[in-house]
């Protein structure tokens, strides 16, 4: 059975445009890189330096609005440029940087002055944006925040912000400014005492420090074209008595949740900016065993085998028709909040059974990076690390939960 999908005519004429493109303005000397703990600051750099390019274009938030500085592209020109790229072993945000998310919740919660203030230096990659929702006591709840931002008593137009956030940003990235959810009333019911900011990183009282994870990401980013996009390294950032402008409040002071839904509408949907999801991993995955002689003895040994390749392929390839069914409702303003979160539950799922599955079909060699015995540059490790983590982009509980409502059912 055949998934793939074909140009038509108008996406021909403009893939022929970003072709060339792409073929004057990617950096020589970029590598392709499977694990992000692996890729050196010149390779970052290499990739951030290309990054700024997309967005002087006005590609990098390719369906973004043009008067904001994004592309104004539609859903088949966004297509295309996400192909493109893919077969050069780059993608679109984040690298790492969640203005992917904040462009979203600005969209939707901000004023006018905000959007213009805010969005263009997103939309041109000029600045990087951590998305500092998650809290020791605030993950799958993101209502529970802890950390407060307060109306200053002796300054009317500020907030002091005071608490910690957890699992954010990644190596090796500095942030230029967070997107920062906070309570910011100690007495107001839950859902209305939240308070979203654009906060500047250089504030004094902010301490950024790094958390070094086993895992390199989630499954779906490590299936990705790049993995560059992973996070590799997350961090803690601590904020003390740091004073922030009511000119950073994105809506006003009980609106944070409004903001957040924005936020969190993009991220469950496992699919940031139309980019139509292949998954790099299965497909390296089909090529050791169609074509490493010991992967094909261990099948030819063990029949029943065949049976795991044929699921593999149908998860790989439903995940693939979920991402596109995404992009596409997106793009055309359907409303089913609940296919978001289906397909991100989905991906998670998937993770869980690829690593086990293939570590059946590749053996041991999958469960390795030394130079000597890894298999694909590392490839299968990685995933192996990344299939454990279910918790980024929403965990699988929050993820029911927001199908749940969306469908207006119990849990």
């Amino acid at each position: 059975m055949d998934f793939s999908l074909g140009y038509t005519p108008e996406q021909e004429k403009f893939a022929v445009d970003v072709k060339e493109w792409l073929n004057n303005s990617v950096p020589k000397g970029l590598l392709t890189i499977r694990d992000p703990a692996k890729m050196s600051r010149e390779q970052w750099q290499m990739r951030r330096d290309f990054v700024y390019k997309l967005g002087q274009k006005g590609w990098l938030y390719p369906g973004a609005p043009p008067e904001y500085s994004g592309g104004g592209l539609n859903a088949d020109q966004c297509y295309v440029l996400s192909v493109e790229l893919a077969e050069r072993g780059l993608g679109l945000p984040p690298l790492y940087d969640v203005g992917v998310l904040a462009g979203p919740a600005i969209l939707a919660a901000g004023t006018e002055e905000q959007k213009k203030r805010f969005l263009p230096p997103m939309f041109r990659g000029e600045v990087l944006t951590w998305q500092l929702f998650t809290e020791p006591e605030a993950g799958t709840d993101e209502a529970n925040q802890q950390t407060n931002a307060l109306r200053s008593p002796n300054e009317n137009d500020y907030f002091i912000i005071n608490g910690q956030k957890i699992f954010v940003g990644a190596f090796p990235s500095k942030p230029d400014q967070f997107f920062l959810l906070t309570r910011s009333d100690l007495q107001a019911p839950r859902h209305k005492n939240l308070a979203a900011f654009i906060v500047p990183a250089n504030l004094p009282g902010i301490e950024v420090q790094p958390l070094d994870l086993f895992p390199p990401g989630t499954f779906y980013e490590a299936c990705s074209p790049t993995v560059a996009n992973s996070e590799g390294t997350k961090h803690s950032v601590f904020f003390d008595d740091v004073k922030v402008s009511e000119k950073c409040l994105i809506g006003g002071d009980h609106d944070g949740w409004k903001v957040v839904v924005a936020a969190l509408d993009v991220e469950h949907s496992g699919n940031f900016v139309g980019v139509i999801g292949r998954n790099y991993t299965t497909e390296k995955f089909f090529a050791q065993v169609k074509n490493n002689p010991n992967i094909i003895k261990r099948i030819k040994d063990n029949p029943l085998l065949l049976d795991t390749l044929v699921d593999i392929y149908i998860d790989a390839q439903t995940e693939r028709l979920f991402s596109i069914r995404n992009s596409w409702q997106s793009f055309n303003h359907i409303e089913a909040p609940y296919t978001g979160p289906q397909m991100a539950l989905f991906s998670k799922n998937f993770g869980g059974r690829f690593i086990r599955d293939s570590l059946e079909v590749l053996g041991p060699y999958a469960l390795t990076d030394d130079t000597k015995w890894q298999m694909d540059d590392g490839t299968f490790e990685s995933v192996q690390r990344a299939g454990v983590c279910f918790a980024s982009g929403g965990t699988p509980e929050a993820l029911k939960i927001n199908m749940a409502r969306a469908l207006g059912i119990g849990r």
